[in-house]
């Protein structure tokens, strides 16, 4: 009858000769011709054939057919189409006929409800099935144990294997292994092991599907060998290696961070016939997402798009990892693109993976991209939030578990909301209390995002806001505010200025595709430029400190404060000033040692050598506005820069922590802002930058290290995610802000940013340009030039005059053109010995002190020598005499000032005789 019933049409009836056939056969022949129709793809010509059967008269003899065997098959034919409903309905049928339900119906219902996930609803079945006296077999346990795995109640499928053996019925081989994945499946791999070793005692043979699972537990614990050592035991016995084989070590060696080793699995995995699904894919795409191979992920998502096999969700949640992970957060999006087009939709998790990755970026047309993309995922139904609308109690936003990102523009929507509200109804239309969660603790089984807990915190701290951390009851941290003041602050000026300093995103959300496209290539290409030239420097160049004399160490904040001054008078970049410093400090470094009346003309020198070698829009100061400001002969001065460049060789590049500061901002797109957006962005961090001259234990570090310590302590301080952006990240190559070196550049930026007096500024000028009337136009840049008067809070400390003047304003102005230009070539042995100088780097940075103590007898001691003859340049004894005579002369008849900027008296010039070279750079140059 299978075989007639199988060759018929679709729409054609079935035969007579089927319906004649029926009345020699019992119910068992009928349930096993149904479930032969099952198994040759005819479900719904069994299902017809049933259901004529269950039409016939009470009084015809084909109605004996329908009993328990007949029906108990149809329930189970129900899993195919996922019908529960008909397989209730056949169930209530029996019922109401009283044909007997066994512990087979009862079971078969069981896996229907399963296959169509209603888990609770299986559970009721068992409950039900046990009330009616109906004593389960060994199938109905293991039937048991796969509902308890997959309701995430690993306890009760074990105490189902104790429950078995109270009732006398013994478990199976099947038991164990159903038990096994339960575990597996509740996250629980060190439970399955142990019913592993319980199976072993039991007497036991494992099969395929036993180590299967085996391969799975062992790679959620990560030990990949002994699931490798599983591997070679099936290969050993010869064991059928099925999809579920390959796949779960593919997802043993992404556990373990084993990208290559997942590679080659996959590789034999071919080699053995075995055709790949999605889930092996999905485990190799994350494999190669973990080891951080964009490249190797997108060529095993091309490699399945080519075999055929379709990507999911996790396909492409897996793939956007890989393009965060790799610093490609374009071709993130363009996978998520993708994704939409195919038409495979996003949940949940993949908006918080793409939003999140666009956001790390830091890059504001990136950080606009995520805000779209957020609001594009609540129209969809994700992030839901409770609705701000008038009611008794408290409304709150919960930012439990949501990735930094997410949080963020979750955040910043719902303040605007906030504000929306407040401005156009008034606080009477807001709730009572609103608050802000960012750690549900034990009433989640998720884990919060420590990240957003600090950030929020910090973020609402530092400006003043109205949230206050509470003590909840069920909560474990959480930020609350009163309508009334919630409203007060959300329509204040400082409201504006806080997101202009948190979300400055405002304006480029009307940014077009094409237009992010061009500026993400123009600006990447100039700061991998900038950046290379950067390291080019500092692999190239390096201070010693123990050469600086204990009059220069004494001395160099007075000096740096009057340099500071003299930049802002001269309308000076704040760059050169930066640049001017590390040409003094590494004056400093290389002469044996430089008498104390002497130091102020080497620091005016050093700046105007500094602005000499900036672009073509840094301005060189004239020698009317030299003598003027200094009260020094311009031709002092000139000739005290053709001294620093022969102690220097040549060699006067400077690429100062300001210039890397700005290579950095500028990577983050900051030109594009407008004037309170860019403040917000980068005034704190140039602060902290003017500031960090002063401190001498950043001279062990690199200029690099130092700028990227101070964005991230700044950046933290005011709770702005990402601390530090991937795009920087991948630009500088520093991903872990633990290294030895960059710890003691945080550790002094931190304790910079913690200064008060400097929070106050940066909140108070950027209010200033909150409550102005409109933003400038066109695309505006940060240069902290001269200020229009200091903006000191009264009540706060100090701060000196020249840091005063170096305060942040916004200017229009080009930033990384500027951020190494060759100086102009001089002639002569200098030029032949800078090009093939290389000077120690900075080095000794894990023992790095708080701060450096002059020695009380310096390492290259004064030399006193007088210059006979001309000078000739044959090597560094030459250069040496030419400095002599050049600073003899320089000094010729220069008297003190009040100004404190003139050299001293005749004194310094008996004193002075030679300026020598010592330390590592003296001794590179001498050798070369």
């Amino acid at each position: 009858m299978a075989v007639i019933i199988q060759k018929l049409q679709p729409n054609e009836p079935l035969p007579e000769v089927i319906y004649r056939a029926l009345h020699h056969v019992d119910s068992r022949a009928v349930a096993l011709l149904l479930k032969d129709l099952s198994r040759l793809g005819k479900d719904r010509r069994a299902m017809e054939l049933f259901d004529w059967l269950r039409s016939a008269n009470e009084r015809s003899p084909l109605r004996s057919l329908c009993d328990v065997y007949s029906y108990t098959a149809t329930i189970s034919l129900c899993i195919h189409g996922q019908d529960v409903d008909r397989a209730l309905e056949l169930m209530q049928e029996m019922r109401s006929r009283n044909i007997e339900r066994n512990v087979h119906t009862y079971t078969a219902l069981m896996n229907v409800c399963i296959k169509c996930g209603k888990l609770a609803l299986a559970l009721d079945i068992y409950n039900s099935m046990r009330a009616a006296n109906c004593m389960p077999n060994v199938v109905t346990y293991n039937t048991l144990v796969d509902v308890y795995g997959k309701l995430g109640q690993w306890e009760r499928a074990i105490n189902v294997l104790d429950m078995m053996r109270h009732e006398g019925v013994e478990p199976v081989l099947r038991t164990y292994n159903t038990l096994i994945i339960a575990c597996n499946m509740c996250n629980q791999p060190r439970e399955a092991l142990a019913v592993y070793q319980r199976l072993l005692a039991d007497g036991f043979t494992p099969n395929s599907t036993t180590y299967n699972a085996l391969i799975s537990a062992y790679g959620k614990t990560t030990q990949l060998g002994k699931a490798l050592e599983v591997y070679q035991e099936m290969l050993r016995q010869n064991m059928d290696r099925s999809v579920i084989t390959y796949s779960s070590l593919i997802s043993a060696c992404e556990k373990a961070g084993q990208w290559e080793t997942a590679l080659r699995i996959f590789a034999e995995m071919q080699q053995d016939n075995c055709l790949p699904n999605t889930v092996t894919y999905n485990s190799l795409v994350t494999a190669c997402a973990q080891g951080g191979q964009w490249e190797k992920a997108t060529e095993v998502f091309e490699q399945m798009n080519a075999h055929g096999c379709t990507p999911d969700v996790v396909t492409y949640t897996a793939l956007i990892s890989a393009y965060e992970r790799g610093g490609q957060w374009q071709k993130a999006l363009q996978a998520f693109h993708k994704m939409c087009v195919q038409g495979c939709k996003p949940d949940a998790i993949v908006y918080n993976a793409i939003i999140d990755t666009l956001w790390e970026t830091g890059i504001i047309w990136a950080q606009s991209k995520a805000l779209q993309l957020f609001l594009k995922a609540v129209q969809q139904g994700h992030f839901r939030q409770e609705p701000l609308v008038r009611r008794s109690g408290r409304v709150e936003v919960n930012l439990h578990a949501m990735t930094a990102g997410v949080a963020m523009v979750c955040l910043y929507c719902w303040l605007l909301e906030l504000k929306r509200i407040a401005t156009e109804k008034g606080p009477q239309h807001l709730p009572p209390v609103l608050a802000i969660v960012t750690d549900m603790g034990k009433a989640s089984r998720e884990q919060g995002n420590c990240i957003v807990k600090e950030a929020v915190a910090a973020m609402m701290s530092f400006w003043d806001a109205p949230f206050r951390l509470v003590q909840d009851g069920v909560y474990s941290s959480v930020l609350e505010a009163s309508n009334l003041h919630v409203a007060e602050w959300v329509t204040s000026t400082s409201f504006n200025a806080q997101l202009a300093s948190l979300f400055p995103i405002a304006n480029s959300t009307k940014m077009t595709d094409e237009i992010y496209v061009m500026r993400e290539q123009q600006v990447t290409q100039e700061c991998q430029e900038a950046f290379a030239a950067v390291q080019h420097f500092e692999n190239t160049h390096g201070l010693v400190l123990s050469n600086m004399s204990p009059a220069y160490v004494q001395q160099r904040p007075v000096l740096i404060s009057r340099l500071l001054d003299l930049s802002s008078k001269l309308s000076l970049r704040d760059e050169v000033v930066h640049d001017a410093v590390l040409l003094m400090d590494r004056t400093a470094s290389q002469a044996k040692q430089v008498p104390e009346d002497v130091l102020p003309l080497v620091g005016v020198a050093a700046l105007i050598i500094a602005a000499k070698q900036g672009d073509s829009s840094d301005r060189v100061p004239n020698n009317s506005e030299i003598e003027q400001m200094t009260e020094l002969p311009a031709t002092a001065v000139a000739k005290m820069e053709w001294n620093i460049r022969g102690l220097l060789t040549d060699d006067i590049t400077a690429i100062s922590t300001m210039r890397c500061l700005k290579v950095y901002l500028e990577r983050l797109g900051y030109r594009y802002l407008d004037k309170q957006d860019v403040y917000g962005m980068a005034g704190f961090a140039i602060m902290l930058a003017v500031e960090s001259l002063y401190d001498l234990s950043l001279l062990n570090c690199r200029p690099s290290v130092v700028a990227a310590a101070i964005l991230y302590a700044e950046r933290r301080l005011r709770g702005a995610v990402p601390f530090w952006p991937s795009m920087l990240s991948k630009l500088t190559g520093y991903h872990d802000m633990s290294t030895p070196e960059l710890t003691v550049a945080v550790r002094v930026a931190q304790k910079l940013s913690r200064k008060l007096v400097y929070a106050q500024m940066y909140k108070a000028q950027l209010i200033q340009l909150a409550g102005q009337a409109g933003p400038s136009a066109g695309p505006v840049s940060l240069a902290p030039e001269l200020a229009s008067g200091p903006a000191v809070n009264p009540a706060g400390p100090m701060v000196p005059p020249g840091v005063r003047a170096h305060m942040p304003t916004v200017v229009m102005a080009p930033m990384v053109q500027a951020v190494m230009q060759a100086p102009a070539a001089h002639g002569g042995a200098h030029a032949a010995v800078a090009a093939q100088w290389q000077p120690g780097r900075f080095d000794g940075l894990s023992q790095a002190p708080t701060g450096v103590q002059p020695a009380t007898e310096p390492t290259s001691g004064l030399v006193v020598a007088a210059s006979t003859g001309p000078v000739v340049s044959t090597g560094t004894a030459g250069d040496d005499s030419a400095a002599i005579q050049a600073l003899t002369q320089a000094m010729q008849g220069l008297g003190t000032g009040t100004r404190g900027m003139r050299v001293g008296s005749q004194s310094a010039i008996d004193q002075w005789q030679r300026l020598g070279a010592g330390g590592d750079e003296g001794a590179r140059a001498q050798g070369q």
